[in-house]
């Protein structure tokens, strides 16, 4: 995902303590101070796209100018996971110093470099630039809240790589930028508040600058087969703006789309859930009270008949479920994940994930991922046991291989395609040897500790014994079979998400900032709510037809709504990344993008299913609580 911000305002909690928010920085990305005539350094990152799902380093394309000393910066692991590759460049900004034109280098091509360099502008590839942190922008203008009066910039980071003419076919390279740093006056200092750049494209003689005067001026053409020389050239005009704050600089950058909509949408979905719930909640409730009124009666009874409906099940329903020893690994690695979300998010609402921290959204996910190793250990061993498992080693080393051993393979085979298309996508080996470390010195001790400990402790007392015979199954009506039951289950859940969805989508593909915690704090609650109850609804369906092994139920109950979010992210490939652009997709890019969406569509499942299995248990567990069972 696109590197986070700090929090969006959400309620009226929020507003108070908006301005400690927004003041907040972590360590190392507090204000820097320019004085005047001193250097700023301008460093490039990537090339990504809107419609093709492969980043490149810039210094990586065949067309553009690379010094002869290149120096990286350290790179934490969610910047080199989301495809950056910082690095020096020869542009020199001196703070206060405008500069009309100047050139930075002159570059012969080869015919297989024009050509790149037509696909590069025909994928509508943006360049990003960083300076004191922030990325180049594209500028857009938007109209106030007083009308049509005033115009408010926004920021789109990123500036294109050139113009494609789809009528004649015909690409043509931006060879010149025009960069505009803004900048606050704070005593002798000056600190940077926006990076704005304007690129252009305009054919000139080698090693002079154009005339930017000449607005008719030809464009450089690129695309043929044929060799071509570029002169890049660039100008630098420093503004001061008093109107953003240093501690505001990041508020362009994170214009969202209209507020009242947003919340209109979100209010709506949340009335409707409630509403509805309330409702099955009282039918729900009405029916026990029934069932349970009814079978108190029976036992009153001399001649006392076959009970029927969930209350034939006692004797079955806490049956250990089938393959615990694959159930148990896998719910408790589902808690690790929904910890890790929930931790994830409320330091974003702390502000702790600031924009300025590129790559924290990544860095602290994986972080908080393997601290919580002992989470998932102690669940998993403590079900373990309490479904009759006795080998609490092997279940606590499964527990911390299964899911990881599944991403990291698939991320593996993938990272193969990635590296033969030479993507900055593709993780290096040292990275990959690093993710492994982690894994063996933190992730496994860890989950070997909260397995033993989880282990140790009283399994959960069941309120009745089970049967030494299992009770058959009864055939299923048809809306309770696998299939249909499932896609029932999901569809009200993803009624909630499916805006907020839109966002996390755009945010991953197409490089927009996500940053409204506080909305996707107030959706994931509505989810939770509604992935718990319609799970207990659904079990206790089940329960009713005398289908007593609800257990792999509950958690596919819980999990569903994630068929529909790997069918919204299809369609959202095919309305959103290749909208108006069917012919730059490609076999790697396409793998890239369903193999992430499958991943990201298995850990929502994750969370969701044990979201949904401890709802039911608990359910389950308090029903049968309520009769006097002999």
């Amino acid at each position: 995902m696109r590197g986070p911000t700090s929090a969006k305002l959400f309620g009226l909690a929020l507003l108070l303590a908006a301005d400690v928010v927004d003041a907040f920085y972590i360590p190392s990305m507090g204000p820097q101070s320019f004085k005047p005539g001193e250097r700023v350094p301008l460093n490039v990152n990537r090339v990504f796209s809107e419609h093709v799902p492969l980043p490149f380093a810039y210094y990586d394309l065949p067309f553009v100018c690379k010094p002869q000393d290149v120096r990286r910066p350290w790179l934490n692991i969610g910047e080199v996971l989301r495809g950056d590759r910082i690095a020096s460049s020869d542009y020199e900004l001196t703070m206060g110093q405008d500069s009309e034109c100047r050139v930075l280098c002159t570059k012969t091509l080869t015919p297989a470099a024009n050509e790149e360099a037509g696909r590069f502008v025909e994928q509508n590839y943006l360049v990003e630039w960083i300076v004191d942190k922030l990325p180049g922008a594209t500028v857009f203008l938007k109209h106030g809240t007083d009308g049509a009066k005033t115009k408010q910039k926004e920021y789109e980071p990123g500036f294109k790589i050139g113009s494609y003419d789809k009528t004649g076919g015909h690409a043509y390279l931006n060879n010149h930028v025009s960069m505009h740093v803004l900048y606050e006056k704070r005593g002798e200092g000056r600190r940077i508040v926006g990076f704005e750049v304007y690129p252009r494209s305009i054919k000139n003689t080698a090693g002079n600058c154009p005339d930017l005067s000449d607005k008719a001026a030809a464009p450089l053409l690129v695309g043929e087969h044929k060799e071509a020389v570029v002169t890049y050239s660039y100008s630098v005009r420093w503004v001061e703006d008093t109107s953003v704050k240093w501690n505001h600089r990041w508020d362009r950058y994170l214009t969202a789309t209209d507020q009242q909509v947003h919340w209109y949408a979100i209010i709506n979905s949340a009335v409707i859930i409630l509403l509805l719930s309330g409702v099955v909640a009282i039918i729900l409730m009405r029916m026990l009270n029934r069932d349970l009124s009814m079978y108190t009666e029976e036992e009153f009874r001399d001649d006392i008949e076959e009970t029927s409906g969930w209350k034939l099940l006692h004797g079955d329903v806490f049956r250990a479920p089938n393959y615990g020893g694959l159930l148990a690994p896998l719910l408790g690695t589902t808690v690790q994940v929904m910890y890790t979300f929930i931790a994830t998010i409320l330091l974003g609402i702390l502000g702790v994930l600031s924009p300025s921290y590129r790559g924290g959204l990544l860095t602290t996910g994986i972080v908080v991922f393997l601290l919580m190793g002992s989470a998932s250990g102690y669940y998993s061993g403590h079900l373990y046991r309490t479904w009759g498992g006795t080998n609490w080693l092997k279940n606590a080393v499964m527990t911390a291989t299964l899911v990881p051993a599944l991403i990291i393979g698939a991320e593996l085979i993938l990272n193969m395609f990635l590296w033969y298309q030479a993507s900055s996508a593709a993780m290096p080996f040292s990275t990959i040897v690093l993710l492994f470390a982690l894994w063996l010195f933190i992730k496994l001790p860890l989950t070997l500790l909260g397995g033993w400990y989880g282990f140790k402790r009283q399994p959960y007392s069941e309120p009745v014994r089970t049967n030494a015979i299992p009770r058959p199954i009864p055939p299923q009506p048809g809306y309770l079979k696998p299939l249909p039951s499932i896609l029932l289950a999901g569809a009200l859940p993803f009624a909630v998400i499916f805006i907020e969805l839109f966002l996390v989508l755009k945010s991953i593909w197409q490089d927009s900032f996500y940053y409204e915690y506080g909305f996707a704090i107030i959706v994931g609650l509505i989810l939770s709510l509604t992935v718990c109850e319609t799970t207990v609804i659904m079990v206790w369906l089940s329960l009713n037809s005398g289908h007593h092994r609800w257990w792999w139920r509950a958690f596919a109950y819980g999990a569903s709504s994630s068929v529909y979010i790997f069918a919204y992210s299809v369609f959202f490939y095919f309305t959103r990344l290749r909208a108006g652009m069917p012919d730059v997709a490609g076999f790697v890019p396409t793998l890239t993008f369903f193999v992430h969406s499958l991943l990201i569509s298995a850990a929502y499942a994750l969370c969701t299913g044990s979201m949904g299995f401890f709802a039911a248990y608990f359910f389950v567990r308090r029903i049968y609580r309520m009769v006097k069972l002999s």
